[in-house]
């Protein structure tokens, strides 16, 4: 557009020059001819050379006007056909979208603040059970629920925001949702995109194989509790040097069995509305950790050393039986896995507002892989990490112990946590608040 405004001007000035030019000319012919010969025909003759340097003037200025008007006119038509390209583009990309937005099994709602609903996909509108295209607001569409209205308030301030787990009522039945929302910009103005997931069928599966088990190991403990008793009889009998090995067996199993019941059961009940049952009082925390020391001690008499860093008159409040159970399963776990380093340092402190017990073995190391899963039940690390279990003394572990260490922390408000070096062993650290707190 620059370059043709440009060539218009130029050719302007030069149609301007020319006709100035040939006009002073004819009019000094003109004056020629009036004063020596006739003066009507030099005005005539003047006349005709106005009009046909008029005539030539518009019509090179006309000419000159329509080129760059036929470019424009082009320029025109070719930004009408890419915009139109553009649109359509634009227009399948958003059919692409919506498709794929539809098909996410997760509700998304697009929230702009304060109030408005901007979009939401075919599983919100299935979740909430609400037709679309409706008009709804923030508050109609999710039913005023304070723990979505909640959530997208403090995404709103703070960028994001997330809610575990929470219940709502659909068609009379409780629903249990998780979600997470995070801010972004649209027009000039902040809004949300929230993403809620039903989990009610994996609550209710969790809640079924929690029950299924606490009941099966209670039914378990009387005939595990029998054999135990008859492998005892046979241990001590009168019986043939060859059959004492089968005895020591059976009694070395129904051991282990009753601990895996034992144990489980621990976990039914941490799990299962602790705050019904467990009962805080304040007491010294240093004879429980030497208790609980000398016990794994009893069990793993190879280990030469474990060390006990802790002030004489540090005192919590927390269950004492629960407390020296959490020391007994972490010292037990490092006893179990330290290897050829048969050094084990337990430190306890208070640190702010929280007790800390860390406890330090120098084995092999857990692996990267298995370190976030290292508390959950029945989980075993590589091999590497528990070669050295079958220790003499040792009728190894349930496989629970770190469950039922975190849970116990739960249970009084708490956190567990692990790190570990390749071959320079792990430390895990027990932490709940010092002086108690609500459950």
């Amino acid at each position: 557009m620059t370059n043709l405004g440009s060539s218009v001007r130029k050719r302007s000035g030069k149609i301007f020059a020319v006709s100035a030019i040939a006009l002073v000319a004819a009019v000094l012919l003109c004056f020629f001819i009036a004063k020596n010969y006739n003066p009507a025909v030099g005005v005539a003759i003047l006349a005709i050379f106005a009009i046909f340097l008029f005539a030539l003037a518009f019509r090179s200025i006309v000419s000159m006007y329509q080129v760059p008007l036929d470019a424009i006119s082009e320029q025109a038509d070719e930004i009408a056909k890419n915009l139109q390209s553009r649109t359509q583009e634009v227009a399948e990309l958003t059919t692409k979208l919506q498709s794929i937005f539809d098909t996410i099994e997760e509700a998304i709602a697009v929230i702009r603040a304060p109030n408005e609903l901007l979009s939401a996909n075919t599983s919100a509108y299935r979740l909430f059970g609400l037709s679309p295209g409706a008009g709804y607001t923030t508050e109609s569409f999710f039913f005023g629920s304070p723990a979505i209205l909640g959530l997208i308030e403090t995404c709103l301030k703070e960028g994001k925001a997330s809610i575990e787990q929470f219940s709502m009522l659909k068609d009379k039945n409780e629903i249990i949702l998780s979600a997470r929302a995070q801010r972004f910009a649209v027009s000039q103005s902040d809004a949300a995109v929230i993403v809620i997931s039903d989990i009610t069928s994996s609550k209710r599966t969790e809640l079924t194989k929690k029950n299924f088990v606490a009941n099966v190991s209670h039914e378990l403990r009387t005939p595990v509790q029998i054999v135990r008793g008859y492998a005892e009889m046979l241990n001590t009998a009168d019986i043939p040097e060859e059959n004492k090995s089968w005895a020591e067996i059976i009694l070395h199993q129904s051991l282990r069995m009753e601990r895996i019941v034992s144990d489980l059961l621990m976990l039914a009940k941490l799990e299962h509305d602790p705050a019904s049952w467990i009962v805080r009082e304040r007491f010294p925390i240093k004879p429980v950790l030497e208790e609980a020391a000398q016990t794994v001690k009893l069990q793993y008499p190879e280990i030469s050393r474990i060390s006990i860093d802790c002030p004489d008159e540090l005192e919590i409040e927390a269950s004492p039986g629960l407390i020296e159970q959490a020391a007994f399963n972490l010292i037990s776990n490092a006893a179990q896995h330290s290897g050829s380093h048969d050094k084990i340092i337990v430190g306890a402190m208070q640190e702010n507002e929280d007790f800390v017990l860390r406890v330090r073995d120098y084995g092999a190391g857990i692996p990267p892989k298995d370190l976030a899963h290292i508390f959950e039940r029945f989980y075993r690390a590589d091999k590497s990490r528990s070669q050295s279990s079958g220790k003499s003394g040792s009728s190894g572990g349930s496989g629970l112990g770190l469950a039922i260490v975190k849970h116990i922390a739960f249970a009084h408000g708490g956190t567990v946590h692990a790190e570990s070096w390749a071959g320079e062993g792990a430390l895990f650290e027990f932490r709940i608040p010092a002086r108690g707190s609500d459950l």
